[in-house]
């Protein structure tokens, strides 16, 4: 049996200004263990003597255990409500950066890692589930746009405070960092946040109930197209940023502070395309922003391609492929996040978990392969990779979600 989309979240108990600072600092948790993070690798894999491939894994193995774990996640905010799971999740989100701060060794890095993604997930998919919880979903998309703006706004300097961090207090800053803003965001929920979860689901977390549950929802048309868009374009920005350092600071020369602000530059035009995204869906809705923004995605593509495919990429036009992607995933995740819950309203965190754990497992598929296949003096692997995914996000928007993402409420 379908669940009916026709139920209307409850009007939200809490300030819409709350509602986007919740989302926003539940959301930022997951550039600050990735961003924040990426000048510190070649200095972690001087520091451990390690090869890149086994450095990389500790993006893959925070990658995948993210995307595992919301599978419990979603359904646990489901059973028990959102409140506890971020509160657990903010926990283990600290406990694993700040573990990760004083690791011995590569390995013990890793495994810290890991309980940071368990952390992470029960994070993301409350932040997304709050949404579908408080708001339908045109209403909602605007809310997640607005906190994706705000988002981006403190993503533009944190790459850059990463590269700093590591170069004047060393890499192990960096995950202290993290465990100081997991503390303050605690306290938030702690003191400010109410449950938002409509009506708790006693069976949620029952094997046979969960299974039927993700079951319904992987079948489901709009789901399946709006995680697809969710897939490419995660995949393609997690691919080029796990590979990137390695290559623009000790191939091309670049500065940590220089490439810290490379990274930065691509949150200001991330901020620009959720601004244009809250722009458009006032003037043609969900699906037609998402169709505008395909266009983006395989300019994109084209810029990452075609100079691969004349001569070597330079740092100049690896950029400007990188801001241009980024301009049209600002558009593509707010609808992206908020369309593949849309047509389940009671499921909003199991639904949220399934599509979470398919682009993290996207990711982890991107991230170990440029790992694997990483070449330090050339940019073939990773501008055709990204150009693909990039193409492949384009695509998906123009066909897919245009024949299935239309959220039934709209």
């Amino acid at each position: 049996m379908t669940t009916s989309a026709a139920i209307v979240p409850s009007q939200p108990a809490m300030g819409s200004g709350l509602v986007v600072t919740i989302v926003t600092l539940l959301t930022l948790v997951q550039p600050l263990a990735t961003d924040l993070y990426l000048a510190a690798l070649p200095a972690i894999r001087n520091e451990y003597d390690s090869p890149v491939s086994l450095v990389q894994r500790t993006f893959t193995a925070l990658v995948l255990s993210f995307g595992v774990s919301q599978l419990f996640w979603g359904p646990a905010s489901d059973r028990f409500g959102r409140r506890p799971v971020m509160f657990f999740g903010l926990v283990a989100y600290g406990g694993g950066a700040l573990l990760g701060a004083l690791a011995p060794s590569i390995d013990v890095l890793i495994g810290a890692r890991i309980i940071q993604g368990i952390g992470l997930a029960a994070c993301m998919v409350c932040a997304r589930a709050l949404v579908r919880d408080l708001y339908m979903p045109q209403q909602g998309t605007h809310v997640m746009a607005q906190a994706m703006s705000m988002l981006a706004t403190a993503t533009m300097c944190i790459p850059v405070v990463g590269a700093l961090l590591t170069q004047y207090l060393g890499w192990r800053a960096t995950l202290l960092t993290m465990t100081l803003f997991a503390m303050a965001a605690l306290a938030l929920v702690v003191l400010r946040i109410p449950e938002t979860v409509p009506k708790r689901q006693p069976g949620a977390l029952d094997v046979r109930q969960l299974f039927h549950t993700y079951f319904r929802i992987a079948r489901n048309p709009s789901f399946l197209s709006w995680t697809a868009l969710n897939c490419s374009g995660y995949a393609a920005n997690f691919g080029f940023y796990s590979g990137s350092a390695y290559l623009f600071i000790e191939t091309y020369g670049v500065s940590q502070v220089n490439f810290g602000l490379i990274i930065g530059g691509a949150s200001v035009t991330y901020l620009a395309g959720t601004l244009l995204c809250r722009r458009w869906i006032a003037q043609m809705g969900i699906v037609g922003t998402v169709k505008r923004a395909a266009w983006l995605s395989l300019a994109a593509a084209l810029l990452f391609i075609i100079p691969q495919m004349v001569t070597d990429h330079t740092p100049l036009t690896l950029t400007a492929a990188l801001w241009v992607m980024l301009l049209a995933y600002g558009i593509h995740q707010p609808c992206g996040h908020v369309g593949q819950a849309s047509a389940f309203p009671l499921n909003a965190g199991a639904a949220s978990a399934l599509g979470g754990f398919a682009f993290a497992a996207a990711a982890f598929l991107s991230g170990s392969w440029l790992g694997y296949m990483f070449k330090p003096d050339s940019s073939a692997v990773l501008s055709l990779s990204v150009g693909s995914l990039s193409a492949a996000s384009g695509i998906i928007a123009l066909s897919l979600v245009q024949r299935h993402g239309k959220p039934p409420a709209c």
